[in-house]
């Protein structure tokens, strides 16, 4: 089984070489056959040039160089795209500021096994959690995953989440080109799709914490967005 995990990135020179180590290093200890697809929308820090120089010395480690920043969702979808192409057999997003804990991939690659087509790592439920968040935005995180359940009907409690593994046969099964949302919203809109395909969807719990390095990149217009990808599912039902 061959695993693919996916790292969107802008302006993360200050973490990229840190995080494929470590992601090098879990593949390694856990003998998982992966590769490391970097998505980077031409950062000005020189991202994608460093991503250049480490793939010369680590054979796993592939780029996506994009000619702009087209936002999140678009990043996943080139970086699936890729994966797919390249036989990978699992897909995995995370995000690159060690806001997700690569050890905690493990746990995504047994929950598949156990019979599972996409496996979320949660903040929502038993184990899971968020560290050193101001309360302002717990409300809003919180808010943004009662409202997908409420108002979508989703049975999973963290649709939010970046931090995910999909089996290639859910991805192959949808048409990505048709699917209209970007930013965090993309990720709402797959759980949809997925749940609404009738594929089984888990959660293992993850503990998240905010970046030390570099900025966050989420923005009231995230907000919106999500709220029109909302209303625009909503319609579908």
């Amino acid at each position: 089984m061959k695993l693919s995990v996916i790292l969107p990135t802008f302006n993360e020179a200050l973490n990229i070489e840190k995080m494929i180590a470590s992601l090098t290093e879990v593949f390694s200890k856990n003998k998982i056959n992966g590769f490391i697809v970097v998505v980077d929308d031409d950062s000005p820090d020189g991202t994608g040039t460093l991503v250049d120089e480490i793939k010369k010395t680590n054979k796993i480690v592939h780029i996506v160089h994009r000619k702009k920043k087209e936002g999140l969702g678009r990043a996943y979808l080139a970086g699936m795209k890729y994966s797919l192409k390249n036989n990978a057999d699992l897909i995995m997003t995370m995000d690159c500021d060690f806001s997700h804990d690569p050890n905690l991939i493990p746990n995504f690659i047994k929950k598949i096994n156990s019979g599972y087509d996409l496996v979320l790592g949660s903040r929502y439920i038993e184990g899971g959690g968020v560290k050193d968040w101001p309360i302002h935005r717990r409300i809003i995180s919180l808010g943004g995953n009662f409202l997908p359940r409420l108002i979508l009907g989703l049975k999973t409690h963290d649709n939010t989440t970046g931090y995910r593994c999909y089996k290639k046969e859910v991805l192959n099964s949808l048409n990505l080109d048709a699917i209209k949302s970007n930013g965090y919203s993309f990720l709402v809109e797959m759980s949809f799709l997925i749940q609404k395909a009738g594929f089984k969807i888990g959660e293992t719990p993850i503990i998240f914490k905010d970046r030390e390095l570099g900025e966050t990149k989420i923005s009231k217009k995230e907000i919106l967005r999500t709220l029109k990808t909302l209303i625009r599912l909503r319609l579908k039902l």
